[in-house]
């Protein structure tokens, strides 16, 4: 793994920069494919580690399936292997997916017919799964951890003889996720409604799309705008991005408003300017939005915003102990970030108290990564370990910022 020194000589951002395929989207639709069992063409597909690990694996029904450390195909993949009749499969990942829970789905999916069996620790990967036909039905699921448990049964239930109805238990987070797999199901001509309950009926009519395109990720979106609030200067066009996403983290747009970006939609995309607005404390609840925690920790940090994030619990069954993982490199800055419980706390600590740090750990998790490298806007530069981690979900990020006027060099 590279560790890179980073650098921008002006801290002045200009440039057009195409983020990469929405890898939430492109999952989730390469999945509807072989559900449905249609031969709808996907377009600008995710080049992203995630997508890539799941195309390779929808053309497996035996052996051992290594999802590496992508939750979505962790996920997913459990509840498609377990609705398809014939295959016989182990399904496992990294050390740090072996410590992800997927009980919660394994019961929902359990419940309703499936066989599958943990190979070692009751509740966690890998696992023997079975495939057969299952009938569907009324199922509880307990999405207190991830939404993607109830993703992963709304993108089988289509197949299912008698549909399925999903009660969601209490606290369930990151609902636009939810949302975002109900509207995909739609324009792929399911029949789905979302309220307390997801309720979702057997395909039957055939009006998928001949051609479906995967826009850009609005969640990789929220990294350009916490460099552009760092910087001195600077606009930065981000191409083909729309206000109107059914992404849940085009929120994005909104909360920097308050903080220096402002967000300016045209035919090419969005442009993002530099303003005076800067709010003197925050408070968000990120139940909805845990994958904007990272840049948004780093960026309130660096620009010495008292801020408190509640609800963030699930943070810490992310790709890392993302909240332990944050308090412990911002740390290293002087900044004071602080975690307990369900709620993050940022204060402020005065310029004078900032330590340059001598180098960012990234433990195997991508936004990390991503999220502290523009604090080599107010240190002047920074090394960020293990840098490879990006390509998980954003396989160009550094090139990207060469793009913008970063330099960057891989440390001896």
């Amino acid at each position: 793994m590279s560790n890179l020194r980073i650098k921008h000589p002006t801290k002045n951002l200009t440039g057009n920069i195409t983020l990469p395929a929405s890898k939430s989207i492109c999952n989730r639709v390469l999945i509807l494919k072989k559900v449905l069992g249609i031969h709808t063409s996907i377009e600008n597909i995710a080049t992203a580690d995630d997508s890539v690990v799941m195309q390779h694996a929808l053309q497996q029904t035996t052996g051992t399936v290594d999802v590496k450390n992508a939750g979505t195909c962790m996920r997913f993949l459990t509840a498609y292997y377990a609705t398809t009749p014939d295959v016989d499969v182990v399904l496992y990942g990294s050390e740090r997916m072996h410590n992800r829970p997927i009980g919660a789905l394994v019961d929902a999916l359990t419940t309703l017919g499936a066989d599958i069996d943990y190979i070692n620790k009751p509740g966690f990967a890998p696992l023997r799964i079975k495939g057969k036909k299952l009938h569907g039905g009324v199922v509880t699921v307990d999405a207190s951890i991830s939404s993607q448990f109830v993703s992963a049964l709304m993108l089988v239930a289509p197949n299912l003889k008698n549909g399925l109805s999903i009660r969601l238990g209490k606290n369930t987070v990151s609902k636009p996720y939810i949302t975002l797999t109900a509207d995909l199901l739609k324009q792929f001509g399911v029949d789905v409604t979302v309220q307390d309950d997801v309720v979702i009926k057997p395909y039957q009519t055939q009006t998928a799309p001949d051609t479906f395109l995967i826009e850009p990720d609005w969640s990789a979106a929220t990294f350009w705008y916490q460099l552009l609030a760092l910087a001195k200067a600077g606009n930065i066009t981000l191409n083909y991005l729309k206000p109107n996403s059914a992404q849940g983290d085009a929120i994005i747009a909104e909360y920097m408003e308050r903080f220096g970006v402002s967000s300016n939609y045209h035919q090419q995309g969005v442009s993002l300017t530099k303003n005076d607005n800067y709010l003197e404390k925050a408070y968000y609840d990120m139940l909805n939005y845990p994958d904007m925690v990272p840049a948004m920790a780093v960026l309130m940090c660096a620009l010495d915003i008292p801020c408190t994030f509640v609800n963030v619990a699930h943070l810490e069954a992310k790709e890392s102990k993302r909240l332990t993982a944050l308090c412990t490199e911002l740390g290293k800055c002087g900044f004071d970030i602080s975690h307990n419980g369900n709620e993050l706390y940022i204060n402020s600590i005065g310029e004078e108290n900032l330590v340059k740090p001598t180098a960012f750990n990234t433990y195997q998790d991508h936004r990390l990564a991503m999220a502290l490298a523009p604090l080599a806007l107010l240190f002047d530069e920074v090394v960020i370990n293990d840098s490879e981690v990006v390509e998980k979900s954003y396989p160009h990020f550094w090139d990207d910022l060469r793009m913008v006027g970063f330099e960057i060099k891989v440390e001896a």
